[in-house]
């Protein structure tokens, strides 16, 4: 099957016009800070992200949204009930905005009691971007339930060159066939392709299908290439190989789409593993997807087969920086400045080692609690406290739970009619006898800067309150 030649892009120009124009809609913006939105405690939509060749200089971005149908609240309409939310996508390139998009879907059944855990509405946009470093925003805001979410994270795009075989990312869908009719932004080369931006599989979905390009065969009458494929386990073991398969080249670029069971996986996760060899060059190329397997009743057995062990060799070159810049807060000026220094994956591994090691509470114990326990803080923050524009750990408030964990106590002022404005008190009982902290919303979009604290060596300003809200 060929690679269709022409895209359902939007092109340069309309991305130029998004990148200048595209603002959350008067309803979005009150997400936070006027009390009609508020964020929800839970996660009720999955991202994912696939890269595809567009040409010599452009990649063609895919984002992908997957939203728990039963955690959408409904009305009533039509017969029936609706749900209606409003999704967002925005990348952006050094925390700025290159490009956005945003729109309203309605999504219809007959009954409450029709909608059930396990249904999932796909979501799907595709930009045209350039090889380079970024982050992918998405927001979904239940419009009647009067709650949303925000999923922000980095990602690096690399080129797709024209010379010697190369293959696409894979992308993982729980649904490929021939397309039938007009299936608008879900049409990949004449083909239907739901993705599962979750990439979870099992009982209910043993089906894992796949997509992937491959790009630059050799042309001839008598051209044929390769296809190997092998599932991993989570340490990397091949655990099944996949019969090869030999197909002749009907074109220079192709697409490679197949299913396999995971009906025989136990819980637990996984890689698939695609390599293409090109029989005329001899060249090969190989792309991995990860993906898991839930089985009911398997979770327990598999947590205790995990090595619970830190094992920072295992941390991937691309999560190294991350994990590092993510300590800053814990780090003095002078060894801040010192790992900025750092430049290759093993110096920045040794460092982390010997950080983290320093900081186990419990070295008789596989588990360095502490570490553990700060990526669980970091986790709450990214979730609770990212916004479009820059991740939760890096807000002041992000900051604020890093380094001292959950307050005691929050005082909340959503909309305070006597300031005109929303703020935040939290207070932490175990910090030098007791401090707080004091975060305003400035710019009523859900960011809070802080403005006041009582601990050591923070921002002092007990006159806050006259100051902030007096502009």
């Amino acid at each position: 099957m060929t690679r269709a030649t022409g895209r359902s892009m939007i092109t340069a120009a309309v991305l130029l016009i998004f990148a200048c124009l595209f603002a959350p809609s008067p309803r979005a913006r009150g997400i936070s800070g006027n009390g009609d939105y508020k964020r929800s405690e839970v996660k009720f939509f999955t991202v994912d992200h696939s890269v595809f060749r567009y040409d010599e200089r452009h990649l063609q971005l895919e984002a992908y949204a997957l939203i728990d149908r039963e955690y959408l609240e409904t009305e009533t309409h039509d017969g029936g009930v609706r749900a209606r939310y409003e999704i967002t996508f925005q990348i952006l390139e050094d925390d700025s905005l290159l490009i956005g998009d945003s729109w309203v879907r309605s999504d219809w059944s007959r009954a409450d009691s029709l909608r059930v855990a396990g249904q999932k509405i796909p979501e799907l946009v595709r930009y045209m971007i350039r090889p380079g470093e970024y982050r992918v925003a998405v927001r979904i805001v239940d419009l009647i339930g009067g709650s949303y979410f925000i999923e922000n994270y980095p990602i690096t795009v690399e080129q797709i060159g024209y010379d010697g075989i190369a293959i696409s990312d894979i992308l993982l869908a729980s649904r490929i066939e021939k397309a039938e009719g007009n299936v608008a932004e879900f049409d990949h080369n004449g083909l239907l392709v739901l993705p599962n931006a979750e990439r979870m599989f099992g009982s209910n979905n043993p089906q894992v299908y796949y997509y992937a390009e491959i790009y630059n065969l050799t042309e001839s009458d008598t051209a044929h290439y390769l296809v190997d494929r092998a599932i991993l386990d989570d340490r990397g073991a091949v655990i099944r190989r996949f019969e090869r398969r030999e197909h002749p080249v009907p074109a220079a670029d192709v697409v490679e789409v197949d299913a396999f069971s995971a009906a025989t996986l136990r819980t637990g996760a996984y890689t698939l593993r695609i390599a293409v060899t090109d029989a005329a060059s001899g060249d090969t190329d190989a792309a991995d997807r990860r993906f898991w397997v839930f089985r009911q009743g398997e979770d327990v057995q598999y947590a205790q087969r995990i090595d619970p062990g830190f094992d920072v060799d295992a941390i991937p070159d691309s999560s190294i920086d991350l994990e590092l810049h993510a300590i800053r807060y814990l780090l003095s000026n002078r060894i801040r400045k010192a790992t900025g220094e750092l430049k290759t994956p093993s110096a920045k591994r040794a460092f982390l080692s010997r950080f983290w090691a320093a900081n186990d509470p419990d070295t008789s114990t596989a588990i360095n609690e502490f570490r553990d326990e700060y990526l669980r803080r970091l986790k709450l923050a990214n979730d609770r406290y990212g916004t479009l524009q820059r991740e939760g750990w890096k807000t002041d408030r992000g900051r604020v739970l890093l380094m001292h964990g959950e307050p005691n106590y929050i005082d909340d002022h959503p909309f305070d009619p006597t300031t005109n404005g929303a703020w935040q008190v939290w207070e932490y009982d175990q910090v030098e006898g007791g401090v707080i902290f004091v975060f305003v919303d400035r710019n009523n979009l859900g960011e809070y800067v802080q403005v006041h604290s009582t601990k050591k060596g923070e921002v002092n300003n007990p006159d806050w309150r006259r100051i902030e809200f007096s502009r």
